[in-house]
């Protein structure tokens, strides 16, 4: 009995929405509202917001998030590979911009379609699936569109959709980034299991968005310092979700109620395992903004300042303030005492100073090494 309640809910939802609901909000009309906040606009993030307030009003089930999500990260990619040949004449650069492209794309839909775009969907909505999935698309479509209307000089428009598109690109993801952030600090001392799975699968995200910063780093010098004129007065530095994302990641492990230092060197490979995993969302969060202020570098030179005219190596900086966590601090205390170990290292004598190297070093260069 219990079995065939969970198998009609979901029906019965499809029916709701597909007959009534989405019929009562044809008419409906929504008002986008700006910030002060000059990226936040660019990228239409009020947009976006009222996209995902949208759809919050359907049916709660759970493919809905990521199938929004999957849409406006869709209308975006179309959007830049419509105009993505005429950035370059290259054929080499054209090439790499392509297929990384689409390769960064292709596993971030990965990501989404892994839990929620599943074969228990076509299941459970029989051949009606890909028709519920279009009645939804219908809904948020006029809003999709409003999230590629650039407003600029048409001979701008291949330079504006691909650097601007991936921008928003990113600015979508660190809402989901932030979303599964929250179900990580919730269960981040109760559930091991569910905690890493929630940290790599934002792990994975970084990596990608890190990829798509990569490839603005392939603009054109000259060109891209004429649309710099475009969007002067910002930068993606200002974005508020990433600037909190940031901030949230590199101080979850103070969250953490056992001792770090003590659990490395235990037995516990539950919270051991949880540590690792940790570490590597900081590393990928901090190697996201260490790529960024290098970005900054490569596309507007070395000697420019950020929006708030701080240089860009001053910007760099402000990395090692991020690497400086509580996890990376343990690993140094660990190293001190185990680094005092001498068992594996050797003396020797390099350009008339005496120093100790491993035996790994030593071995492959013995030859050319004089033993103390």
């Amino acid at each position: 009995m219990y079995e065939y309640i969970c198998l009609c809910i979901p029906i019965f939802y499809f029916y709701y929405f597909y007959f009534y609901e989405n019929n009562k909000k044809d008419n409906v009309i929504y008002i986008i509202k700006k910030t002060n906040n000059l990226y936040e606009n660019w990228v239409k993030k009020p947009e976006i917001r009222k996209i995902l307030e949208i759809t919050k009003e359907l049916p709660n089930t759970i493919i809905f998030d990521n199938l929004i999500t999957i849409f406006m990260l869709e209308i975006i990619y179309k959007n830049i590979l419509k105009n993505i040949n005429y950035l370059t004449k290259d054929p080499l650069q054209n090439q790499y911009l392509n297929n990384n492209f689409k390769k960064t794309y292709n596993n971030l839909i990965e990501i989404y379609n892994k839990n929620y775009y599943s074969y228990y969907n076509i299941f459970i909505y029989g051949s009606n699936y890909y028709k519920y999935k279009n009645k939804i698309k219908n809904i948020v479509k006029p809003y999709l569109k409003k999230l590629i209307y650039y407003d600029i000089p048409k001979k701008y428009l291949p330079m504006e959709s691909f650097f601007r598109g991936i921008h928003q690109i990113i600015e979508i993801n660190l809402i989901c980034i932030l979303n599964n952030h929250k179900g990580i600090k919730q269960k981040l001392n109760t559930d091991i299991t569910a905690t890493r799975k929630l940290i790599y699968k934002n792990i994975n995200i970084w990596k990608e968005l890190i990829n798509l910063l990569n490839l603005l780093a392939t603009l054109d010098e000259v060109d891209y310092q004429h649309y710099r004129n475009l969007i002067y007065g910002t930068s993606g530095g200002e974005s508020i979700n990433l600037r909190y994302a940031q901030k949230e990641i590199q101080n979850i492990d103070n969250l953490l109620d056992f001792d770090i230092t003590e659990t490395l060197l235990g037995n516990d490979l539950g919270n051991k395992l949880l540590i690792s995993s940790i570490k590597l969302y900081q590393y990928y969060s901090t190697q996201f903004w260490i790529t960024h202020f290098n970005l900054a570098a490569t596309t507007n030179g070395i000697h420019n300042s950020g929006t708030k005219e701080t240089p860009i190596p001053k910007l760099i900086d402000k990395c090692i303030g991020m690497i400086n966590s509580k996890i990376n601090n343990s690993i140094h205390d660990i190293s001190l005492d185990i680094l005092k170990n001498d068992e594996y290292k050797r003396n020797v004598i390099i350009n008339d100073v005496e120093k100790k190297i491993g035996i790994s070093i030593y071995n492959s260069s013995k030859n050319v090494l004089k033993s103390v």
